[in-house]
């Protein structure tokens, strides 16, 4: 297969698949999906990029139809994360500043920013998390593709991705427009899995973010290589913990780690596990800060 990168460059399997999926419409593309079959993955010979057997499928209809119940039953806890993703990040952002969310989803992140800056926009697929968004947070929200968006030629001081640019369509023109849309000297903050840290490494294809969701999986130098191509320069790289409830923590267990999921599923008998909430931190997953360059 040849690699999406400009030189469509051979790759070869860096991952054989040992379960297909054969339609496009089979893969779960919700934040909280079930589904954890492995997909086939492929490695450029000369980027070194990383991608699915589903590269060329189109995941944007399924994206814009995404209900994702679950998610919202975990409200109380995605914000705590993104406190802690916000404290991160918050030297970035100030109250001249104009910021998008690209994959706002419920808008979680968006009603912890909004305040704290001059102007806030998400930028949400999914018809039912756009309009949770604008209900219950009151967050201004468009809900139409990313390239349809940049179209309007709006210039943005950040722009925030988090956990995104591995479920793209085309991460390569995403980079482009954002960088288009971005005043000079502005940031793009987003976050994905490094897949050249040790826990990938050891686990292989075994690692627990292969999914059929995300298309394409990065280290710190194809980011940085692929980002610079698009006239932006990574200058800061922070790692990413993440706060989540024991009870989904478990949840996810139960579907990684089959074999003994009868623990997991004892354990979320006890109604006092979904009160609490444990920090997450295997070092394989990072926030990217890339400035563009003048």
């Amino acid at each position: 297969m040849l690699c999406p990168c400009a030189d469509k460059k051979e790759s070869f399997v860096l991952y054989q698949s040992d379960k297909k999926n054969n339609k496009n419409n089979e893969i779960d593309v919700r934040c909280t999906s079930e589904t954890h079959n492995k997909p086939t993955l492929y490695k450029c010979k000369k980027c070194n990029l990383i991608f699915s057997e589903y590269l060329n499928f189109n995941f944007e209809e399924a994206y814009t139809n995404v209900k994702d119940e679950k998610y919202i039953q975990q409200i109380s806890f995605k914000k705590k994360n993104f406190d802690l993703f916000y404290s991160k990040i918050k030297s970035f952002l100030n109250k001249n500043h104009k910021v998008l969310e690209i994959g706002s989803y419920y808008g979680v992140l968006g009603n912890i920013i909004k305040s704290h800056v001059k102007n806030y926009t998400g930028l949400e697929l999914s018809k039912h998390a756009a309009e949770y968004s604008r209900k219950n947070f009151m967050l201004n929200i468009t809900n139409e593709p990313l390239n349809k968006f940049f179209q309007k030629n709006i210039l943005f001081d950040v722009i925030i991705m988090n956990d995104v640019i591995e479920h793209l369509d085309n991460p390569f023109e995403a980079l482009n427009l954002i960088e288009k849309n971005l005043r000079p000297n502005g940031i793009l903050i987003f976050t994905t899995l490094n897949m050249d840290s040790i826990v990938p490494k050891i686990m292989r294809s075994k690692y627990h973010w292969i999914m059929p969701m995300h298309k394409y999986y990065f280290s710190n130098s194809t980011l940085r290589y692929f980002l610079k191509a698009n006239n932006l320069d990574i200058f800061k790289i922070k790692s990413d913990t993440k706060l989540v409830s024991v009870e989904y923590l478990l949840f996810k267990l139960c579907i990684l780690i089959p074999k003994i999921d009868f623990i997991f599923k004892f354990l979320l008998k006890f109604n006092f596990i979904k009160k609490i909430a444990t920090k997450v931190n295997l070092f394989d997953l990072n926030i990217y800060f890339a400035k563009k360059i003048k």
